[in-house]
């Protein structure tokens, strides 16, 4: 029974692995989508500028992006759910901790199979 606990517990921890995979995945393409809504490269303050010749010529043909790219606009994120956030770091940590009391039992029991 102790056996399938593991194996069903270490099929979770890769399940949660891949879904933070996914959600990464996703957060990046609804950022690039919001950018870039026509999928063409188009100037983003803080992030891209498009430049010609004359415009590069004028800065005295330097190609640093802050010449041109300049700051972006301080955004918030409207979609971040805290709640949420906290929920999942605190399930993270329990999973940890749990993981740590364990692992913390083993050191102590091969400790003791050694005689220290």
């Amino acid at each position: 029974m102790g056996r399938l606990m593991k194996q069903l517990d270490d099929e979770r921890k890769a399940a949660v692995e891949q879904l933070k995979h996914v959600a990464y995945f996703h957060r990046q393409v609804v950022w690039l989508q919001e950018r870039f809504p026509k999928a063409e490269l188009e100037a983003v303050p803080g992030l891209v500028k498009l430049v010609d010749k004359q415009e590069i010529e004028a800065a005295d043909w330097s190609l640093t992006p802050g010449r041109y790219v300049g700051v972006a606009p301080s955004e918030e994120d409207e979609d971040f759910d805290l709640e949420t956030a906290l929920r999942d770091i605190h399930t993270e940590l329990a999973d940890l901790n749990k993981e740590a009391v364990e692992l913390a039992a083993k050191i102590q029991a091969n400790f003791e199979e050694l005689g220290i």
